[in-house]
């Protein structure tokens, strides 16, 4: 049995990021872990419901001993016994995480889906697809929108040679959530590593920009003509070509949806294949005092601007998978900088994976491409699963 490592949950940023990457990894490599302080850096320190059941759907997918696992813990202890999986066959392909809140959905993804696209239950006679049944919000503050893990999140994986069907079965919003979705995942053997250095030219932008229960649609309306007429103006000031902008805007049927909400969902591809997602919350968004279809413009602006391949939401999101890919990876953030968010999933990787090969670095490099000085890549050793 491996050692027991331990890692200080106020990390980084101090939030519920630590405890996901740890998750998956101890789940995934058969590492028993204790985190202390868990998300210290929050107003409300310790296990809110949403990461209480980030840690349940682990366990159930690990077969794991877990200790500390309630609402407002901030202690923890797992441990992915591998004789106790041996003893105990797992044989179950469905799992379930139900927040009972609005706790985003996403982030329940960001620790089950890693576990599900290497997942074994011990039984030679199965082998079809993993399906998890994950509650909550589909569309809530501070994590990301069902539509980001579709339409940016999934061309990423498919990139490393993963991929999952999603099927929003109902949308849920803050405060009430009640949303639900249903994620099938083809367990794979590796994931391949990715060489993305070009972010190349805007093919085009499109979005969604939506309503539901008792706002009115013109609000949706809004929302888009504010984002097209931002998103040309930005990129033209920038002597950036504007390219098609077509973002649809629509009321949520009724019987789709649970409560009042609004927002809007923005894409942006360029004719490399790179992949960037903005987005932001309209009539219940949270008092950060930021126009919604500014906000998601600004998340899609900032990568264009700084010749990144990737935009700062995904960037952290790709460690765990540079991490699980069996070789050396590189993906360019061009002038951008790392999140805090990246250098928090950086430092756990390191801390659970550095004696089986894992090694990340920042490099700075010449682009001769464009004139625009010194590009940084992020360049990882993946160790896939020894």
């Amino acid at each position: 049995m491996s050692k027991i490592i331990k890692i200080d949950g106020s990390l980084g940023e101090g939030g519920g990021q630590v405890l996901r990457i740890a998750l998956s990894l101890s789940a995934l490599y058969k590492i028993p872990i204790e985190i202390e302080n868990i998300r210290a850096g929050r107003p409300k320190p310790g296990l809110a419901a949403q990461h209480l059941k980030g840690v349940e759907i682990a366990r159930d997918m690990c077969n794991a001993i877990v200790k500390g696992a309630y609402i407002g813990s901030t202690r923890l202890e797992f441990n992915p016994d591998i004789d106790n999986i041996n003893k105990t066959k797992i044989k179950k392909r469905q799992f379930t995480a139900d927040t009972e809140t609005a706790g985003c959905i996403g982030l329940l993804a960001q620790v089950a889906l890693p576990i599900a696209l290497f997942y074994s239950s011990n039984d030679d006679n199965d082998d079809g697809p993993i399906n998890l049944i994950l509650k909550g919000g589909t569309n809530v503050p501070m994590g990301p929108h069902v539509e980001y893990l579709t339409q940016v999140f999934r061309p990423w994986l498919n990139k490393f040679g993963g991929d999952f069907d999603l099927t929003v079965v109902k949308r849920g919003y803050y405060p009430k959530g009640g949303g639900q979705i249903h994620m099938k995942i083809n367990p794979i053997s590796h994931l391949k590593p990715i060489n993305v250095i070009d972010c190349g030219d805007i093919d085009g932008i499109s979005g969604w920009s939506y309503v539901a229960g008792s706002i009115q649609l013109n609000e949706a309306y809004k929302m888009a003509d504010t984002a097209k007429k931002s998103l040309s103006m930005q990129l033209r000031d920038n002597d950036v070509p504007v390219p098609p902008i077509n973002i649809e805007e629509y009321r949520e049927d009724r019987g789709m949806a649970v409560g009042n909400g609004s927002g809007i969902n923005i894409v942006c591809k360029t004719n490399t294949g790179c992949v960037y997602g903005g987005s932001g919350l309209g009539s219940l968004k949270r008092g950060n005092g930021k126009d919604p279809a500014q906000e998601a413009v600004e998340h899609i602006i900032k990568p264009i601007l700084n010749h990144s391949c990737v935009d700062d939401f995904m960037q952290d999101q790709l460690i765990i998978l540079m991490a699980l890919a069996n070789g050396h990876s590189r993906v360019s953030i061009g002038h951008g900088k790392l999140t805090q968010h990246t250098e928090t999933a950086v430092k756990i990787a390191e801390i659970m994976l550095k004696n089986r090969g894992y090694e990340f670095s920042l490099k700075e490099e010449e682009n001769n491409s464009v004139n625009t000085g010194k590009f940084y890549v992020m360049e990882c050793k993946g160790v896939g699963l020894i």
